[in-house]
């Protein structure tokens, strides 16, 4: 699945690591999960990535974009945010709560718990006692980078999370 993804991904936004308002349409069927869509959005990007194909304004095409699709009511907004910044500073979770007033469909997704400061955790961010979530929030360690580039199995990360 991963190739289909970085081969569409090329064929629709370039080798050149552009940005478009174009969603890549990917179907996975399984039967035992259930009917969704997934809307996988680029981050706030601020500043054009030298040699790219980005276009200068990619901050305002990035904002629009993500604040277009989680206007949507129907839209359950996982807001990604680093455990190893400060989360009251997380763009992401500003433009949640603004389009998200009750927030009421706001999930907080805490990643890179794994890099966090020694002596530091996450439970008062994953406890919601920083910032309150209705939804509250969930940790996630990623895969590393040299996991993916050495096409580790997610099963064998899995197995040494």
């Amino acid at each position: 699945m991963r190739e289909k993804i970085d081969y569409l991904t090329d064929e629709i936004a370039g080798k050149k690591k552009n940005i478009v308002d174009k969603p890549i349409i990917l179907n996975v069927y399984s039967p035992t999960c259930p009917d969704l869509t997934l809307i996988d959005l680029p981050g706030i990007t601020r500043i054009p990535l030298q040699g790219s194909d980005q276009p200068k304004d990619i901050e305002r095409i990035t904002r629009e974009m993500a604040e277009r699709y989680i206007c949507d009511n129907r839209t359950i907004i996982l807001c990604v945010i680093p455990a190893n910044n400060d989360i009251t500073n997380s763009e992401a979770l500003q433009m949640a709560q603004k389009i998200d007033v009750e927030g009421d469909r706001t999930l907080g997704v805490l990643t890179k718990i794994d890099i966090m400061d020694h002596g530091t955790d996450a439970r008062n961010k994953l406890l919601g006692n920083e910032v309150p979530l209705k939804l509250g929030y969930v940790g996630v360690k990623c895969r590393s980078q040299a996991d993916i580039n050495n096409k580790i199995p997610v099963r064998v990360s899995l197995e040494v999370e």
